[in-house]
């Protein structure tokens, strides 16, 4: 079986590193011209990224372990501690380990897809490929995905969301920010919220994904009066939604797949997750489960996201402040319970408890039950 994939990222890389592993041979093109670049990512991942994969990954790429988070609306604040919850990450050494003993071929970028009797032919910039699988590894904005989108018809739900994300790395004047402490900022207006990272070395990665990003970035960084240089800016698109990850000897993984975490944007980890499925299902000769496993996996997840983020984007002011105040009086809980990767757990359980929910359903009303339901 000819298999190509279509992007070289960790998720394209991990999917033919698993398939090198069971017996398959893969070609993997990228239109880039080097693995790792243009950096598109914060390179903030959970501590699941290393920990929880069939295959081991490098850890060389750890630049920061982070140890808790402080969380701001306006000048409030409360901080949760969490020992080596997450790690800070070069994202070029990330995905250039991962792309170790593999050939990729780099500067190819694909132009259309044709289907033929017995495959597909993907024709490139450079020359003309035969597969008879295609996998789609190929980001937020993946031509594959929009192939597979046109011999179909979409099911109900399958709306697809795109933001842009913007990202300054900056080697400040002078230390502001604890070195293992990350900083989430809510702020109306901001479709997800600010981040600053401390990399090391007084370099901090400051960003935020919305509409307005540059000026809302700006502005935050002349409010803060956070001095220094910026010594890289690099900006991404973040897709969210819920769509179908097979069709007709075609695979989506990845962001390609929107398997990404509604509430924060982070898609790393279920993109290696999916990688992780679909190699399984190959090796096992049962594409056509592919779609329903992974569903199977992450669907209600990235669902009860989807949820969420259409109600956030819709708070207020007030409303922002009193969800802020729940989350800073139950600090304690959140730091037992919260999972960086399944965001879910932390509100099923925190609604469990009568005071918690009330409290909510003061501020959300009848949106309450649109999360939970």
């Amino acid at each position: 079986m000819e298999i190509v994939i279509v992007g070289a990222g960790p998720t394209g890389c991990y999917t033919a590193q698993l398939l090198k592993n069971y017996g398959f041979k893969t070609r993997i093109i990228e239109k880039h011209l080097e693995v790792g670049k243009p950096t598109r990512c914060a390179g903030f991942v959970g501590r699941q990224v290393f920990e929880d994969t069939v295959l081991p990954i490098s850890k060389s790429s750890i630049v920061n372990k982070i140890n808790g988070a402080l969380f701001f609306y306006g000048d409030d604040n409360f901080l949760i501690k969490r020992k080596d919850a997450a790690y800070v990450i070069d994202r070029e050494k990330f995905d250039k380990n991962l792309s170790q003993g593999l050939d990729v071929e780099c500067g190819k970028k694909l132009m259309e897809i044709k289907k033929e009797s017995s495959g597909y032919v993907l024709k490139t910039n450079v020359d003309d490929i035969y597969a008879d699988l295609v996998i789609g590894a190929d980001g937020p904005n993946s031509q594959v995905r929009k192939f597979m989108d046109i011999g179909r018809n979409k099911g109900k739900g399958e709306i697809i969301k795109y933001y842009t994300g913007v990202q300054y790395r900056i080697k400040l004047d002078k230390d502001l920010f604890s070195p293992g402490v990350v900083q989430v900022h809510l702020q109306e207006g901001v479709s997800f919220f600010i981040w600053v990272i401390p990399e090391g070395n007084n370099i901090i990665r400051l960003g935020l994904i919305s509409d307005n990003s540059r000026k809302h970035l700006n502005q935050f960084i002349k409010n803060l009066k956070i001095t220094g240089k910026i010594i890289e800016r690099l900006a991404g698109i973040v897709s969210l939604g819920y769509t179908q990850s097979f069709y007709k000897s075609i695979a989506l993984v990845g962001d390609a797949a929107c398997q990404v975490k509604p509430l924060t944007g982070g898609g790393i980890y279920y993109g290696l997750k999916s990688a992780e499925l679909l190699a399984e299902c190959i090796r096992e000769g049962k594409l056509s489960e592919y779609d329903k496993r992974l569903k199977r996996k992450s669907g209600r997840e990235i669902k009860f996201g989807l949820k969420g983020r259409q109600i956030y984007e819709k708070l207020n002011n007030n409303e922002l402040e009193g969800i802020f105040l729940i989350f800073k009086k139950n600090a304690g809980f959140i730091e037992k319970m919260a999972d960086f990767e399944n965001h879910s757990k932390i509100f099923i359980e925190a609604f469990k408890n009568p005071k918690i929910f009330m409290e909510a359903g003061k501020i959300l009303g009848r949106n309450l039950g649109k999360i939970l339901f």
